[in-house]
Protein backbone atom coordinates (compact mmCIF):
# COMPACT_ATOMS: atom_id res chain seq x y z
CA UNK A 1 0.00 0.00 0.00
CA UNK A 2 3.18 2.36 0.54
CA UNK A 3 4.63 1.79 -2.28
CA UNK A 4 1.08 2.28 -4.34
CA UNK A 5 0.89 5.65 -2.41
CA UNK A 6 4.15 6.76 -2.76
CA UNK A 7 4.00 6.04 -6.52
CA UNK A 8 0.79 8.02 -6.57
CA UNK A 9 2.36 10.99 -4.89
CA UNK A 10 5.73 10.89 -7.32
CA UNK A 11 3.46 11.39 -10.25
CA UNK A 12 1.23 14.30 -8.54
CA UNK A 13 4.57 16.24 -7.60
CA UNK A 14 5.99 15.78 -11.09
CA UNK A 15 2.40 17.16 -12.32
CA UNK A 16 2.61 20.20 -10.86
CA UNK A 17 6.29 21.32 -11.83
CA UNK A 18 8.85 19.07 -9.13
CA UNK A 19 11.31 16.38 -10.34
CA UNK A 20 12.60 13.79 -8.47
CA UNK A 21 15.99 14.91 -6.51
CA UNK A 22 19.45 12.75 -6.92
CA UNK A 23 19.41 12.68 -3.05
CA UNK A 24 17.56 14.45 -0.41
CA UNK A 25 20.46 17.08 0.77
CA UNK A 26 19.53 18.38 -2.97
CA UNK A 27 15.53 18.54 -2.37
CA UNK A 28 13.51 21.77 -1.48
CA UNK A 29 10.45 19.09 -0.14
CA UNK A 30 11.55 16.01 1.42
CA UNK A 31 8.52 13.60 2.43
CA UNK A 32 8.63 10.23 4.29
CA UNK A 33 6.12 7.54 3.37
CA UNK A 34 6.19 5.68 7.37
CA UNK A 35 4.64 1.91 8.02
CA UNK A 36 3.80 1.30 11.51
CA UNK A 37 3.32 -2.21 11.20
CA UNK A 38 6.35 -3.46 13.25
CA UNK A 39 7.96 -1.15 16.18
CA UNK A 40 11.53 -1.53 13.67
CA UNK A 41 9.57 -0.05 10.55
CA UNK A 42 9.63 3.42 13.01
CA UNK A 43 12.22 3.35 14.29
CA UNK A 44 14.27 3.33 10.92
CA UNK A 45 12.16 6.49 9.80
CA UNK A 46 12.86 8.35 13.05
CA UNK A 47 16.76 7.30 12.03
CA UNK A 48 16.00 8.68 8.69
CA UNK A 49 14.86 11.90 9.62
CA UNK A 50 17.51 12.09 12.03
CA UNK A 51 19.82 12.30 9.19
CA UNK A 52 17.98 14.68 7.38
CA UNK A 53 18.03 16.71 10.28
CA UNK A 54 21.60 17.85 9.36
CA UNK A 55 20.27 18.91 5.90
CA UNK A 56 17.32 21.36 7.21
CA UNK A 57 20.00 22.67 9.64
CA UNK A 58 22.03 23.28 6.14
CA UNK A 59 18.85 24.78 4.44
CA UNK A 60 16.31 26.09 6.67
CA UNK A 61 14.33 26.36 4.08
CA UNK A 62 13.82 22.61 2.63
CA UNK A 63 10.18 21.37 3.81
CA UNK A 64 9.70 17.94 5.42
CA UNK A 65 6.57 15.98 5.42
CA UNK A 66 5.97 12.63 7.75
CA UNK A 67 3.51 11.00 6.06
CA UNK A 68 1.84 7.62 6.54
CA UNK A 69 1.01 5.01 8.95
CA UNK A 70 2.96 6.85 11.27
CA UNK A 71 0.69 9.34 11.19
CA UNK A 72 -2.76 8.49 12.65
CA UNK A 73 -5.63 10.81 13.16
CA UNK A 74 -4.92 11.17 17.01
CA UNK A 75 -1.60 11.38 17.43
CA UNK A 76 -0.11 14.45 15.44
CA UNK A 77 0.49 16.38 18.68
CA UNK A 78 2.96 13.71 19.85
CA UNK A 79 5.43 13.92 16.91
CA UNK A 80 5.14 17.13 16.48
CA UNK A 81 6.93 17.38 20.31
CA UNK A 82 9.07 14.79 19.45
CA UNK A 83 10.03 15.77 15.98
CA UNK A 84 10.30 19.35 15.56
CA UNK A 85 12.46 19.31 12.52
CA UNK A 86 9.58 18.19 10.68
CA UNK A 87 7.02 20.89 8.95
CA UNK A 88 4.23 18.71 8.49
CA UNK A 89 2.38 15.35 9.64
CA UNK A 90 -0.22 14.44 7.20
CA UNK A 91 -2.35 10.83 7.64
CA UNK A 92 -1.88 7.81 5.20
CA UNK A 93 -3.09 7.84 1.48
CA UNK A 94 -3.57 11.81 1.68
CA UNK A 95 -1.94 12.33 -1.63
CA UNK A 96 -3.44 15.67 -2.28
CA UNK A 97 -2.99 17.14 1.06
CA UNK A 98 0.83 16.23 0.34
CA UNK A 99 1.10 17.81 -2.55
CA UNK A 100 -1.18 21.04 -1.37
CA UNK A 101 2.03 21.36 0.88
CA UNK A 102 4.87 21.28 -1.74
CA UNK A 103 6.12 25.14 -2.04
CA UNK A 104 5.70 27.10 -4.98
CA UNK A 105 4.01 24.42 -7.43
CA UNK A 106 4.45 25.26 -11.26
CA UNK A 107 0.74 23.89 -12.36
CA UNK A 108 -2.25 23.29 -10.81
CA UNK A 109 -3.19 19.17 -10.95
CA UNK A 110 -6.41 19.10 -13.34
CA UNK A 111 -6.73 15.26 -12.70
CA UNK A 112 -5.96 12.50 -9.86
CA UNK A 113 -2.34 11.61 -10.49
CA UNK A 114 -1.77 7.82 -11.73
CA UNK A 115 1.50 6.13 -10.88
CA UNK A 116 4.19 6.05 -12.14
CA UNK A 117 5.35 9.49 -12.56
CA UNK A 118 8.31 8.54 -15.11
CA UNK A 119 6.22 6.76 -17.97
CA UNK A 120 9.13 6.94 -20.37
CA UNK A 121 9.87 3.21 -19.11
CA UNK A 122 6.17 2.40 -18.25
CA UNK A 123 6.57 -0.30 -15.20
CA UNK A 124 5.42 -3.41 -15.77
CA UNK A 125 3.39 -4.37 -12.59
CA UNK A 126 1.18 -1.11 -10.98
CA UNK A 127 -0.74 -1.37 -7.73
CA UNK A 128 -4.25 -0.01 -7.24
CA UNK A 129 -5.55 0.41 -3.55
CA UNK A 130 -8.93 -0.56 -4.14
CA UNK A 131 -9.79 0.59 -0.29
CA UNK A 132 -8.67 2.44 2.71
CA UNK A 133 -8.74 1.39 6.47
CA UNK A 134 -9.40 -1.63 8.16
CA UNK A 135 -13.01 -1.91 10.65
CA UNK A 136 -11.21 -5.84 12.21
CA UNK A 137 -9.69 -5.30 15.76
CA UNK A 138 -7.42 -8.14 15.64
CA UNK A 139 -5.15 -7.66 18.85
CA UNK A 140 -1.89 -7.13 17.46
CA UNK A 141 -2.84 -4.43 14.88
CA UNK A 142 -2.10 -0.78 14.77
CA UNK A 143 -3.72 -0.39 11.32
CA UNK A 144 -7.22 0.27 12.11
CA UNK A 145 -5.71 3.30 14.58
CA UNK A 146 -3.62 5.03 12.30
CA UNK A 147 -5.76 4.47 8.43
CA UNK A 148 -8.68 4.65 10.39
CA UNK A 149 -12.50 3.12 9.06
CA UNK A 150 -12.43 1.26 5.98
CA UNK A 151 -13.59 2.94 2.48
CA UNK A 152 -13.75 1.73 -0.37
CA UNK A 153 -13.41 3.46 -4.04
CA UNK A 154 -16.20 3.53 -6.63
CA UNK A 155 -16.00 0.52 -8.72
CA UNK A 156 -16.16 2.64 -11.70
CA UNK A 157 -13.41 5.12 -11.15
CA UNK A 158 -11.06 1.97 -10.00
CA UNK A 159 -11.63 0.28 -13.18
CA UNK A 160 -11.26 4.02 -15.29
CA UNK A 161 -7.46 3.90 -13.07
CA UNK A 162 -6.53 0.20 -14.27
CA UNK A 163 -7.69 1.33 -18.01
CA UNK A 164 -5.62 4.53 -18.02
CA UNK A 165 -2.60 2.57 -16.24
CA UNK A 166 -2.53 -0.17 -18.53
CA UNK A 167 -2.94 1.81 -21.94
CA UNK A 168 0.35 3.63 -20.70
CA UNK A 169 2.12 0.24 -20.97
CA UNK A 170 1.58 -1.70 -17.68
CA UNK A 171 0.80 -5.43 -17.83
CA UNK A 172 -0.36 -6.42 -14.55
CA UNK A 173 -2.35 -4.81 -11.81
CA UNK A 174 -2.74 -5.72 -8.07
CA UNK A 175 -5.82 -4.65 -6.48
CA UNK A 176 -4.65 -3.60 -2.89
CA UNK A 177 -6.98 -3.26 0.34
CA UNK A 178 -6.07 -3.79 4.17
CA UNK A 179 -8.41 -6.62 3.99
CA UNK A 180 -8.89 -6.55 0.02
CA UNK A 181 -11.49 -9.00 -0.06
CA UNK A 182 -13.78 -7.21 1.97
CA UNK A 183 -14.34 -4.57 -0.87
CA UNK A 184 -17.59 -3.08 -1.19
CA UNK A 185 -19.88 -3.19 1.30
CA UNK A 186 -19.65 0.38 2.05
CA UNK A 187 -20.77 1.60 -1.57
CA UNK A 188 -24.06 1.76 -3.22
CA UNK A 189 -25.17 -1.80 -4.31
CA UNK A 190 -22.27 -3.29 -2.31
CA UNK A 191 -20.78 -4.37 -5.30
CA UNK A 192 -17.74 -7.05 -3.86
CA UNK A 193 -14.16 -8.11 -5.12
CA UNK A 194 -15.43 -10.88 -7.40
CA UNK A 195 -17.49 -8.25 -9.16
CA UNK A 196 -14.97 -5.88 -9.51
CA UNK A 197 -12.34 -8.66 -10.73
CA UNK A 198 -15.19 -9.39 -13.36
CA UNK A 199 -15.09 -5.43 -14.42
CA UNK A 200 -11.50 -4.43 -15.35
CA UNK A 201 -10.89 -8.56 -16.16
CA UNK A 202 -11.07 -7.29 -20.01
CA UNK A 203 -9.15 -4.04 -19.95
CA UNK A 204 -7.55 -3.77 -23.66
CA UNK A 205 -4.12 -5.20 -23.05
CA UNK A 206 -4.13 -6.32 -19.35
CA UNK A 207 -2.12 -9.30 -19.12
CA UNK A 208 -2.46 -10.66 -15.50
CA UNK A 209 -4.52 -9.27 -12.18
CA UNK A 210 -3.78 -10.20 -8.92
CA UNK A 211 -4.97 -8.89 -5.25
CA UNK A 212 -3.52 -8.47 -1.78
CA UNK A 213 -4.21 -8.97 1.03
CA UNK A 214 -7.52 -10.96 2.07
CA UNK A 215 -9.05 -11.86 5.60
CA UNK A 216 -10.21 -15.55 5.69
CA UNK A 217 -13.56 -14.26 7.01
CA UNK A 218 -14.30 -12.74 3.73
CA UNK A 219 -13.01 -15.39 1.03
CA UNK A 220 -15.88 -16.39 0.01
CA UNK A 221 -16.97 -19.17 -2.51
CA UNK A 222 -17.97 -16.66 -5.43
CA UNK A 223 -14.89 -14.68 -5.26
CA UNK A 224 -12.45 -18.37 -5.46
CA UNK A 225 -14.91 -19.45 -7.90
CA UNK A 226 -14.34 -15.93 -9.68
CA UNK A 227 -10.86 -16.42 -9.77
CA UNK A 228 -10.85 -19.85 -11.38
CA UNK A 229 -13.46 -18.91 -14.16
CA UNK A 230 -11.28 -15.82 -15.20
CA UNK A 231 -8.24 -16.23 -17.18
CA UNK A 232 -6.49 -13.16 -16.75
CA UNK A 233 -7.11 -13.49 -12.84
CA UNK A 234 -3.87 -15.55 -11.38
CA UNK A 235 -3.85 -18.64 -9.05
CA UNK A 236 -2.34 -16.82 -6.18
CA UNK A 237 -3.85 -16.19 -2.81
CA UNK A 238 -2.34 -14.54 -0.02
CA UNK A 239 -4.47 -15.90 3.08
CA UNK A 240 -3.05 -14.70 6.07
CA UNK A 241 -3.51 -17.33 9.16
CA UNK A 242 -1.37 -16.10 11.91
CA UNK A 243 -1.10 -18.96 14.36
CA UNK A 244 -2.14 -22.35 14.37
CA UNK A 245 -3.97 -22.54 17.47
CA UNK A 246 -7.53 -21.79 18.83
CA UNK A 247 -6.93 -20.32 21.94
CA UNK A 248 -3.69 -18.00 20.03
CA UNK A 249 -6.33 -17.13 17.23
CA UNK A 250 -9.02 -16.52 20.08
CA UNK A 251 -6.51 -14.01 21.53
CA UNK A 252 -5.47 -12.33 18.72
CA UNK A 253 -9.22 -11.95 17.86
CA UNK A 254 -9.22 -13.45 14.44
CA UNK A 255 -12.68 -14.61 14.10
CA UNK A 256 -12.05 -18.31 13.05
CA UNK A 257 -10.73 -22.33 14.35
CA UNK A 258 -8.03 -23.62 12.56
CA UNK A 259 -10.78 -26.21 11.47
CA UNK A 260 -12.37 -23.60 9.73
CA UNK A 261 -9.41 -22.05 7.98
CA UNK A 262 -8.21 -25.62 7.02
CA UNK A 263 -11.67 -26.19 5.49
CA UNK A 264 -11.56 -22.81 3.21
CA UNK A 265 -7.90 -24.09 2.24
CA UNK A 266 -9.10 -27.19 0.61
CA UNK A 267 -11.88 -25.94 -0.75
CA UNK A 268 -9.63 -23.81 -2.86
CA UNK A 269 -7.52 -25.85 -4.07
CA UNK A 270 -10.65 -27.99 -4.74
CA UNK A 271 -11.94 -24.95 -6.74
CA UNK A 272 -8.84 -23.91 -8.19
CA UNK A 273 -6.08 -27.12 -8.28
CA UNK A 274 -3.42 -25.43 -9.54
CA UNK A 275 -3.38 -22.29 -6.78
CA UNK A 276 -0.15 -20.59 -4.79
CA UNK A 277 -1.46 -20.17 -1.42
CA UNK A 278 0.94 -17.82 1.08
CA UNK A 279 -0.01 -16.78 4.09
CA UNK A 280 1.61 -14.50 7.45
CA UNK A 281 2.41 -15.84 10.73
CA UNK A 282 3.38 -14.06 14.03
CA UNK A 283 4.95 -16.12 16.65
CA UNK A 284 5.63 -14.84 20.28
CA UNK A 285 2.23 -13.08 20.64
CA UNK A 286 1.71 -12.14 24.39
CA UNK A 287 0.05 -15.44 25.49
CA UNK A 288 1.85 -17.68 22.98
CA UNK A 289 3.19 -20.70 25.05
CA UNK A 290 5.33 -23.51 23.16
CA UNK A 291 2.63 -25.53 22.95
CA UNK A 292 0.34 -23.19 20.71
CA UNK A 293 3.60 -22.65 19.00
CA UNK A 294 3.92 -26.69 18.28
CA UNK A 295 0.49 -26.54 17.32
CA UNK A 296 1.56 -23.79 14.60
CA UNK A 297 4.31 -25.95 13.48
CA UNK A 298 2.21 -28.43 13.13
CA UNK A 299 -0.44 -26.86 11.02
CA UNK A 300 2.10 -25.67 8.40
CA UNK A 301 3.62 -29.16 7.87
CA UNK A 302 -0.31 -30.22 7.03
CA UNK A 303 -0.97 -27.26 4.92
CA UNK A 304 1.91 -26.58 3.04
CA UNK A 305 2.09 -23.50 1.62
CA UNK A 306 4.15 -21.81 -1.05
CA UNK A 307 5.50 -19.04 1.13
CA UNK A 308 4.96 -17.77 4.51
CA UNK A 309 5.58 -14.41 6.07
CA UNK A 310 6.88 -14.93 9.17
CA UNK A 311 7.32 -12.04 11.51
CA UNK A 312 8.44 -11.93 15.62
CA UNK A 313 5.60 -10.19 17.47
CA UNK A 314 6.25 -6.49 17.99
CA UNK A 315 4.37 -4.58 19.88
CA UNK A 316 2.27 -2.30 18.86
CA UNK A 317 1.11 0.93 21.28
CA UNK A 318 -2.38 1.40 21.58
CA UNK A 319 -3.34 -2.37 20.75
CA UNK A 320 -4.81 -4.78 23.07
CA UNK A 321 -1.88 -7.12 23.04
CA UNK A 322 0.22 -4.26 23.61
CA UNK A 323 -1.71 -4.13 27.36
CA UNK A 324 -1.91 -7.81 27.60
CA UNK A 325 2.46 -7.55 27.65
CA UNK A 326 2.20 -5.82 31.61
CA UNK A 327 0.92 -8.90 32.45
CA UNK A 328 4.73 -11.00 33.13
CA UNK A 329 2.56 -14.42 32.46
CA UNK A 330 1.70 -13.23 29.13
CA UNK A 331 4.93 -11.64 27.73
CA UNK A 332 7.54 -13.78 25.38
CA UNK A 333 10.92 -12.76 25.99
CA UNK A 334 12.93 -11.48 22.70
CA UNK A 335 15.19 -14.63 22.48
CA UNK A 336 12.06 -16.89 22.75
CA UNK A 337 10.15 -14.99 19.81
CA UNK A 338 13.94 -15.41 17.67
CA UNK A 339 13.94 -18.58 18.50
CA UNK A 340 10.21 -19.13 17.41
CA UNK A 341 11.06 -17.29 14.20
CA UNK A 342 14.06 -18.89 13.42
CA UNK A 343 12.93 -22.56 13.76
CA UNK A 344 9.24 -21.71 11.84
CA UNK A 345 11.28 -19.94 9.01
CA UNK A 346 13.57 -23.88 8.86
CA UNK A 347 10.07 -25.72 8.43
CA UNK A 348 9.22 -23.09 5.90
CA UNK A 349 12.32 -23.41 3.81
CA UNK A 350 11.97 -26.72 3.42
CA UNK A 351 8.05 -27.03 2.52
CA UNK A 352 9.00 -24.47 -0.20
CA UNK A 353 11.95 -26.40 -1.19
CA UNK A 354 10.18 -29.39 -1.88
CA UNK A 355 7.39 -27.46 -3.53
CA UNK A 356 9.40 -26.05 -6.12
CA UNK A 357 11.50 -29.36 -6.65
CA UNK A 358 8.21 -30.41 -8.59
CA UNK A 359 8.45 -27.73 -11.23
CA UNK A 360 12.05 -29.10 -12.42
CA UNK A 361 11.65 -30.11 -15.82
CA UNK A 362 8.03 -28.37 -16.65
CA UNK A 363 7.24 -24.98 -18.33
CA UNK A 364 5.81 -22.02 -17.02
CA UNK A 365 4.79 -18.49 -18.37
CA UNK A 366 7.30 -15.57 -17.14
CA UNK A 367 5.74 -11.94 -17.20
CA UNK A 368 9.21 -10.36 -17.15
CA UNK A 369 9.60 -7.23 -14.89
CA UNK A 370 13.30 -6.90 -14.66
CA UNK A 371 17.02 -6.83 -16.20
CA UNK A 372 19.02 -8.06 -12.75
CA UNK A 373 22.82 -9.20 -12.71
CA UNK A 374 22.55 -10.40 -16.20
CA UNK A 375 19.90 -12.58 -16.22
CA UNK A 376 15.81 -11.67 -17.03
CA UNK A 377 13.67 -11.87 -14.02
CA UNK A 378 10.08 -12.13 -13.64
CA UNK A 379 6.84 -14.21 -12.11
CA UNK A 380 4.81 -16.99 -13.29
CA UNK A 381 1.05 -17.09 -12.83
CA UNK A 382 1.87 -18.42 -9.19
CA UNK A 383 4.01 -15.42 -8.16
CA UNK A 384 7.19 -17.47 -8.14
CA UNK A 385 10.06 -15.54 -8.80
CA UNK A 386 11.92 -17.41 -12.57
CA UNK A 387 15.40 -15.94 -13.81
CA UNK A 388 16.65 -16.59 -16.99
CA UNK A 389 18.96 -15.74 -19.71
CA UNK A 390 18.62 -14.99 -23.12
CA UNK A 391 19.79 -12.32 -25.44
CA UNK A 392 16.35 -10.46 -26.32
CA UNK A 393 14.66 -7.79 -24.63
CA UNK A 394 12.07 -8.83 -22.79
CA UNK A 395 10.56 -6.63 -20.56
CA UNK A 396 6.89 -7.01 -20.62
CA UNK A 397 6.79 -9.97 -22.40
CA UNK A 398 5.83 -13.30 -21.00
CA UNK A 399 8.31 -15.76 -21.62
CA UNK A 400 8.16 -19.60 -21.91
CA UNK A 401 11.03 -20.73 -19.73
CA UNK A 402 11.29 -24.83 -19.19
CA UNK A 403 12.42 -24.94 -15.36
CA UNK A 404 16.05 -26.81 -15.05
CA UNK A 405 17.14 -25.34 -11.51
CA UNK A 406 15.11 -24.95 -8.66
CA UNK A 407 15.51 -23.44 -5.08
CA UNK A 408 13.01 -22.39 -1.95
CA UNK A 409 12.82 -18.89 -3.39
CA UNK A 410 13.05 -18.97 -6.82
CA UNK A 411 13.44 -21.07 -10.54
CA UNK A 412 15.20 -21.09 -13.16
CA UNK A 413 15.20 -21.99 -16.73
CA UNK A 414 16.14 -21.72 -20.15
CA UNK A 415 13.34 -19.94 -22.71
CA UNK A 416 11.46 -22.44 -24.79
CA UNK A 417 9.14 -19.74 -26.64
CA UNK A 418 6.76 -16.43 -26.07
CA UNK A 419 3.16 -16.78 -24.72
CA UNK A 420 0.13 -15.20 -26.01
CA UNK A 421 -2.09 -12.56 -23.66
CA UNK A 422 -5.08 -14.76 -22.39
CA UNK A 423 -7.88 -14.51 -24.04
Amino acid sequence: MNIADSERLESALQGVGYAPAESAADADFIVLNSCSVRASAEERIIGKITDIQRIKQDRPDTKIVLWGCMVGPNNQSIFKAKLPMVDHFVSPSAVDEVVALAPNPVYQLEEPALPVADWTHPPVNVFVPINYGCNMACAYCVIPLRRGKERSRPLDEIGDEVRRIVARGAKEITLLGQIVDSYGHDLPGRPDLADLLKHVHDTPGLVRLRFLTSHPAFMSDKLIETIAQLPRCMPDINLPVQAGDDRMLKLMKRGYTVAKYTRLIERIREVIPHVSLTTDIIVGHPGETREMFDNTVAMLEALRFDKVHIAAYSSRPGTKAAAMEDDPALAVEYGEKQYRRIQLEQVQERIATERNATFLGRTVDVLVDEYTKGKWRGRDPNNKLVFFEHPEDWIGRVAQVKITETRPWWLGGDVVGEAQAAS
